[in-house]
C-alpha cells in the first residue's frame, strides 16, 4: 500500500528542491519572529500541486499554506524546509519532510536531506529505509558514548522543565548534547540510533509526523510525559534507542 504515493515523492521532491535553489532566496518573518523564505513557499506549493495532480481529492495540513487544515483520511502533512533558520544562513542542517495520514494514523513518511541527498522513508508496518536500504535498531551495535537531542529548546514554548532536567543530567553524566535546529533531521538520526535520546516539546504535526513514523518503524521507544506509549496529541515526545535507556529517562524525570 501507498507505493504510488511514495514513488511520487521520490520522483518530484528532489527535482522541486533543485528548481527552488535557482530562484532568489528572500527572507521574511512570521508571527513569533519565525523565519520563512521564498524557497519554503515555492517548495510547499509545488509539492501540493504534484500531489493534487495525482490525488485530486486529498487534503493538506502544512506549515505555510494550510496551517488550519483538518487531520482526516488522506491528509498530507508538509514541512517544506524544516530548519528554515539554518537554511536562511546557509547552514545545511535542514530537511524537506512529508507524511500522509490515513485510516486514523500516519501511514507514510518521507524525509529528504539535500546536503547528502539522503532519502528516509517509512510505510506503516513495512519498515524504515535510508536510500532504499532497510535499517532497524536491533541490527545496530551500541556505542559507549550517548548523544542526546534537545531540539525545540529555543522555541517560544514556555514549558522548559524537561529540557533543563535533561541538560543537568547530561552535563553530570558525560552525555553529549546536540541541538541541530531541525526536528526532522534529528528524528531521522534518532531513528537510526545515532542520537540515543531525543526530547522535544514541539507539537506541530508537520514538524513531528514524518519522524515519528520513521522512528516507530525502526524500532525506537517512543513515550510521553506520563511514561506511556506516545499517542497523537501528546504534548511531550521522548525517544530512546532501547528500553533500558527509556527506563532511565523515566526515572530521571519521574514520568508517571
Amino acid at each position: 500500500m501507498y507505493q504510488k504515493e511514495l514513488n511520487l515523492l521520490k520522483e518530484v521532491v528532489p527535482r522541486i528542491y533543485e528548481d527552488a535553489t535557482k530562484i532568489k532566496k528572500e527572507i521574511a518573518y512570521k508571527e513569533g519572529n519565525e523565519v520563512v523564505t521564498t524557497i519554503d513557499l515555492y517548495i510547499e506549493q509545488k509539492v501540493i500541486d504534484a500531489v493534487l495532480k495525482a490525488f485530486p481529492n486529498d487534503t493538506f495540513l502544512s506549515e505555510e499554506f494550510h496551517k488550519d487544515g483538518l487531520l482526516q483520511n488522506r491528509t498530507w502533512l508538509i514541512d517544506p524546509i524544516d530548519g528554515t533558520s539554518n537554511f536562511s544562513v546557509e547552514l545545511d542542517l535542514f530537511v524537506i519532510q512529508i507524511a500522509l495520514y490515513d485510516q486514523g494514523d500516519f501511514v507514510l513518511s518521507y524525509i529528504y536531506h539535500p546536503r547528502n541527498k539522503d532519502t528516509y522513508v517509512a510505510v506503516r508496518n513495512n519498515g524504515a529505509y535510508l536510500n532504499d536500504e532497510r535499517y532497524h535498531l536491533k541490527d545496530k551495535k551500541n556505542n559507549r558514548h550517548v548523544l542526546m537531542s534537545l531540539v525545540g529548546i529555543t522555541t517560544k514554548d514556555k514549558e522548559k522543565d524537561y529540557y533543563k532536567q535533561l541538560i543537568d543530567y547530561g552535563m553530570s553524566n558525560q552525555t553529549k548534547l546536540r541541538i541541530l535546529g531541525s526536528i526532522g533531521l534529528e528524528l531521522s538520526l534518532a531513528s537510526q540510533g545515532i542520537l540515543n535520546v531525543f526530547y522535544s516539546g514541539v507539537t506541530n504535526l508537520w514538524d513531528i509526523a514524518p519522524g515519528i513514523l520513521l522512528c516507530r518503524e525502526s524500532g525506537t521507544q517512543l513515550f510521553n510525559e506520563h511514561g506511556k506509549d506516545y499517542q497523537l496529541g501528546d504534548k511531550h515526545l521522548f525517544i530512546t534507542d532501547n528500553e533500558t535507556r527509556k527506563n532511565l529517562i523515566k526515572d530521571i524525570l519521574q514520568l508517571k
